[in-house]
């Protein structure tokens, strides 16, 4: 039997039924399809209100579409759907497969365009439906899932009768979509600068594991969900984090203690030494956050992407290696996970290392494993999120010691953090104390991320700030309510020192380090001699050939695939030497980087 056109979108897009199983709660003659009949042209009407031209629906929806170019190879957001042309118009003006996504507030206006416009458009490739503030979460995990690397940019047309109804809704839903466009391609540029960064420092990582002549690694997810009766403290480095210093000293036996890297001085200033300190950086800067204190009782939390000379040269007690993970919907509603250049190979040979999610921060990072390891509640300290009285950084860190060599009579401190904000692309926001506070972009993402992930956390969370920026769903108190919550709080003699981290002169000789190298060795010979082979007989081998034999060196080559996706037009020949070349110089480098 034949599957009518409404069962064939539901077997290709699911999520569509979902809108069907909804009982109408707008009464038939409120939302009305009207015809004209002599141009056979359509409008929407809600209660006696026209949501587009009644006169000329189509050359309105013509103007609206000629209003925008260069849209044939973008992502495209139709905001309200009065006028029944606009779908139509657009969407044969695309080809299958471009990505056109329709958005409006009422469920109920999928009834009367249904069997003349949406039908047909739904059952092309690419083309999806959302509707109503209920089913908003369909929309982000559809968005999130979206390749980035295939994406040239996005347009929206703005059906403004329908956005008339509702203004605030619209003009919500097209900002967060803005943000996660541009915190997806702000992600894959980064990806683009330290992909191969990424997976040579992982392997050097992985090929001294079990040097046992250096400190002890572990593994953060021999730490998941240990803690659950005792709180945290994490603490960033934003300017509030100094006058936060002494109520965090003189309760200092209550909390598991965190610090990010930057704000590990401010605290051993105060003679705070913390239970841990996270750091994820890739290159060296975060050396001089460790230069010249004593760390050999404080264990590294690191993700396996970190500087290799960074953990070679400092005395931490042990070091606890977690790796950055990404998790998402895919658009079939899958959830998918998508580790850091070099995790796939690394994860094969170790075991599951621990998976933490990052909004690009060490705070982030930091946060994500105190949520795991279940600690009871979470403060949050020095994190601003925001320039707080025009202050980058608390003073007491490696940046604010820097800065006290370049002072002198023409040039303050105030005068050296004023200069680099100036530099930066800054917005106001919502600040603790109901004012408003600067803050910029970046920041903005951290902030996103943390509102986002709390959403998701069963643990209380306070941020202990009174200045920063607002982070909502996560209660903002100051230093005397924070003492006063404090006073009420236990002491919990340190439970952590009993795993093996916290213990001194344990060893971790899971696997002879000596056959992990040559396995290494082996497999980047192998992949080195697959492709000098199809270097030299290109015509009897395709890309996806090629992209085979990549291997672990695959996430090294993002840039160029991506560049050869995006570049149709490319001669196949030119294509395949392309990849070739991109793998050998990574090979290259690898080589002479182990």
């Amino acid at each position: 039997m034949s599957l009518t056109k409404k069962d064939e979108i539901f077997r290709i897009k699911p999520y569509i039924k979902l809108y069907f199983q909804e009982e109408s709660n707008t009464p038939i003659n409120e939302l009305r399809l009207e015809s004209i009949p002599k141009l056979s042209e359509f409008y929407l009407q809600y209660k006696g209100k026209n949501l587009s031209s009644s006169v000329a629906p189509k050359k309105s929806a013509e103007r609206l579409i000629n209003s925008i170019s260069n849209y044939e190879n973008q992502v495209l957001f139709i905001l309200g759907l009065g006028n029944p042309h606009l779908l139509k118009d657009i969407n044969e003006k695309l080809r299958e497969n471009q990505i056109l996504i329709f958005i409006d507030l009422d469920p109920n206006i999928l009834e009367p365009l249904w069997a003349f416009f949406l039908e047909d458009i739904l059952l092309v490739p690419g083309r999806h439906l959302f509707l109503g503030e209920e089913k908003l979460y369909l929309l982000w995990n559809y968005i999130e899932s979206l390749p980035i690397e295939k994406m040239n940019g996005i347009k929206f047309l703005r059906n403004q009768p329908s956005l008339d109804l509702n203004p605030e809704f619209y003009s919500e839903i097209e900002a967060r979509i803005r943000k996660i466009f541009s915190s997806k391609m702000s992600d894959l540029l980064t990806k683009f600068e330290f992909d191969s960064l990424w997976a040579r420092n992982s392997y050097q990582n992985l090929l001294s594991y079990n040097d046992t002549s250096q400190i002890s690694k572990y593994k953060f997810n021999t730490l998941i969900d240990k803690f659950n009766s005792i709180p945290a403290i994490l603490v960033s480095a934003g300017p509030s984090l100094r006058a936060a210093c002494p109520l965090i000293k003189s309760h200092r036996d209550k909390f598991f203690i965190f610090a990010c890297d930057t704000a590990l001085k401010v605290l051993m200033k105060f003679g705070i030494i913390p239970d841990g300190v996270m750091t994820l950086d890739a290159q060296t800067h975060s050396y001089f956050h460790f230069l010249g204190e004593d760390l050999n009782k404080i264990p590294l939390f690191a993700d396996f992407v970190t500087s290799p000379n960074l953990l070679r040269n400092f005395q931490f007690r042990s070091i606890i290696f977690s790796m950055t993970a990404k998790f998402q919907f895919n658009a079939a509603g899958k959830s998918i996970k998508e580790n850091t250049a070099g995790g796939k190979y690394i994860n094969e040979i170790l075991g599951e290392i621990g998976d933490v999610q990052s909004g690009g921060s060490v705070a982030t990072s930091a946060f994500d494993i105190l949520r795991q390891m279940n600690f009871s509640t979470l403060f949050l300290v020095g994190q601003d999120l925001a320039y707080t009285g025009r202050e980058i950084h608390s003073t007491g860190t490696h940046h604010n010691e820097k800065w006290l060599t370049l002072i002198h009579r023409k040039n303050s401190l105030e005068k050296i953090n004023e200069v680099i904000v100036r530099k930066r692309e800054t917005v106001f926001v919502k600040s603790n104390s109901d004012r408003e506070v600067i803050s910029d972009f970046i920041l903005g993402i951290y902030k996103n991320w943390f509102e986002e992930s709390t959403k998701q956390t069963d643990q209380k969370v306070y941020n202990i700030n009174e200045h920063g920026a607002r982070i909502e769903n996560i209660q903002s108190i100051n230093l005397k309510t924070a003492e006063e919550i404090f006073q009420t709080l236990e002491n919990h003699n340190y439970p952590w020192k009993e795993f093996d981290p916290w213990k001194v002169n344990q060893s971790n000789s899971e696997l002879n380090p000596h056959s992990i190298e040559k396995d290494f060795q082996e497999k980047i010979k192998s992949i080195e001699t697959r492709i000098q082979k199809m270097q030299n007989d290109l015509d009897n081998f395709s890309i996806p050939d090629i992209l085979e034999c990549s291997d672990i060196i695959s996430e090294m080559i993002r840039k160029t695939k991506v560049y050869i996706s995006r570049n149709a037009d490319l001669p196949e020949l030119k294509k395949k030497s392309l990849l070739i070349e991109s793998i050998l110089n990574e090979i290259k480098i690898l080589k002479r980087k182990l």
